[in-house]
């Protein structure tokens, strides 16, 4: 009795004439049992000709007729790149008495798409000839699952590295930025002091020029780590964006068409208008360097909903509900599929050295993450690329701001006491040396322990604390209350390098008075002490 793979039930044997032109099934005898089967149950001599099969593999797979099957080669549905491995495979069970297993693609009988497959072989001796007797099971499905988890895994480890990337470049940006107030305040302070007509008056008026020029790269990586403090504003796209447009023209160069195509229906949006300027301007720099000779950029905005089976891709803060869409498109050559997963890190350029910075996507994803949006790149080489921006549709229309008086710009009476805290010394020392030209009472303090004793000693009432968020010892706002038990009356100004914006909104009552972004002019400074000292603002 021959032996048979998988039952004790005996297989038929099969002759020598069993080839191509034959109609002998070598599983015919059984075919109850094994068309039973829901996969493909196939057995193959060493010349890999089809001699026995069920059902599923005749109707659902090869869709012949009994009297074609005998001699096919189902090796010929197999992917050209997977066939290497599966002929490898069927001959080592033939020669060698091995049961093998492996994936593959195949095509049924309708050809391609392919369709993943397992399939699990042993050999089996019928009439004292070898042949290989397999199960192949569709695993389609599974495959698609897995592609699906993995996928996801890769967008969940490079939103990780993000934020890393992010929280480094927010402390470069805080360190950076602490250096620039001083660079910037002390060079005011000597230019006010100095002949305007003096060589040193020139040298210094350089100095700051450049250190007010480096205060964009600290904004860029503020940008890309979510800690740029912005000012939202309830506008409509369809307007906005043109605008946009007009003023970037000139960035565009000749030769190259920009095509905007607006929304069907008004289209409002709540963030900061600067953040619409830095998201395009960035995104047409981008596409004008990828354009040779003449191109076109086109620019869209339509309205979109996402389901939660949209947002479920995204690991970043994504919630369901009605989007704008903001498309920027370009004829130039593409982005390399290597290049893709690592476009929005900052630093990280294609360009020629010289030619970019490598902030200006980080610095879009940046914005877009903290407006609670999505980015999409779609790029292939040698044709273009597409970034689709995802915004959160402004829905209330409630939302609205007090009016400004004016009463705040008015200069107090330059008498008050002011205590600072900052644990920069050379930033103490610069306000210090500012405040005390308007002839204010000036305490410093290098913490939150200091600034409370100091507090507790003076023998007159605070008028006004301005003190940098991120402490040492204690939280700001900690401190902060316990100055006014002592000094109900007391006003507070914060500074910081690179507070997140939610935190700057939660502790100055989403009122940007009691805030100043480092690093900052003595000017802007100075009037942003008046406000506070004037402003009826109640504090935390």
């Amino acid at each position: 009795m021959p032996e048979n793979l998988h039952t004790p039930i005996p297989a038929p044997a099969f002759s020598d004439n069993a080839h191509p032109s034959g109609t002998r099934n070598t599983l015919a005898g059984v075919s109850e049992l094994y068309d039973a089967i829901p996969a493909s149950v196939i057995i193959v001599d060493a010349r890999m000709r089809l001699v026995g099969w069920n059902r599923f593999s005749r109707d659902t797979i090869n869709g012949l007729a009994d009297n074609e099957m005998p001699g096919i080669n189902p090796l010929k549905r197999v992917h050209p790149d997977d066939l290497p491995e599966i002929s490898r495979k069927m001959r080592d069970i033939i020669d060698l008495d091995t049961e093998q297993s492996a994936e593959f693609r195949m095509y049924h009988k309708s050809g391609p798409p392919y369709k993943w497959a397992m399939v699990r072989g042993k050999r089996a001796i019928i009439e004292g000839r070898p042949c290989v007797v397999a199960v192949v099971t569709e695993i389609t499905e599974i495959k698609e699952i897995e592609s699906r988890q993995k996928k996801l895994q890769e967008q969940l480890l490079q939103f990780q590295k993000m934020e890393l990337v992010g929280q480094l470049a927010g402390g470069i940006a805080h360190d950076f930025n602490n250096a620039l107030s001083a660079i910037i305040g002390n060079t005011e302070l000597a230019l006010k002091k100095l002949d305007p007509a003096s060589p040193a008056a020139s040298n210094i008026s350089d100095i700051h020029k450049l250190a007010t020029r480096s205060v964009e790269l600290t904004r860029q990586l503020l940008a890309f780590a979510r800690k740029q403090v912005a000012e939202p504003q309830v506008f409509e796209l369809n307007g906005a964006v043109p605008e946009c447009l007009r003023l970037h023209r000139s960035l565009i160069g000749e030769g190259i068409r920009l095509e905007w195509t607006p929304c069907n229906e008004p289209v409002q949006v709540k963030l900061d208008p600067v953040q619409l300027d830095q998201i395009l301007s960035n995104l047409l720099v981008n596409a004008r360097d990828a354009i040779t000779g003449n191109g076109c950029i086109r620019i869209g905005c339509q309205t979109t909903k996402l389901d939660p089976g949209d947002c479920a891709s995204s690991h970043a803060a994504f919630a369901p509900g009605a989007y704008a869409k903001i498309t920027v498109s370009d004829t130039g050559s593409g982005i390399e599929p290597s290049a893709l997963p690592h476009i929005y890190e900052p630093f990280f350029t294609t360009k020629e050295f010289g030619k970019g910075t490598g902030l200006g996507l980080s610095t879009v994803y940046g914005i877009v993450m903290q407006n609670k949006g999505r980015i999409e790149c779609r790029s292939e080489t040698g044709r273009g690329t597409a970034f689709h921006i995802y915004l959160p549709i402004y829905l209330n229309e409630g939302d609205g701001q007090a009016a400004n008086t004016g009463k705040e710009n008015a200069a107090p009476n330059a008498k008050e006491t002011i205590l600072v805290v900052d644990d920069e010394p050379f930033i103490l020392k610069l306000i210090q040396d500012i405040l005390e030209i308007r002839e204010f009472t000036v305490l410093t303090a290098k913490d939150a322990d200091e600034c409370l004793r100091i507090a507790g000693c003076c023998t007159r009432p605070l008028d006004l604390v301005v003190s940098d968020m991120m402490l040492p010892d204690m939280d700001c706002m900690e401190m902060s209350r316990l100055l006014m038990q002592r000094n109900p009356s007391m006003k507070l100004l914060l500074m910081s390098a690179h507070a997140p914006e939610n935190i700057v909104r939660s502790w100055t009552h989403g009122n940007e008075t009691n805030f100043i972004q480092k690093p900052f002019g003595i000017d802007d400074f100075m009037k942003t002490i008046d406000r506070v000292l004037n402003s009826k603002i109640e504090n935390i």
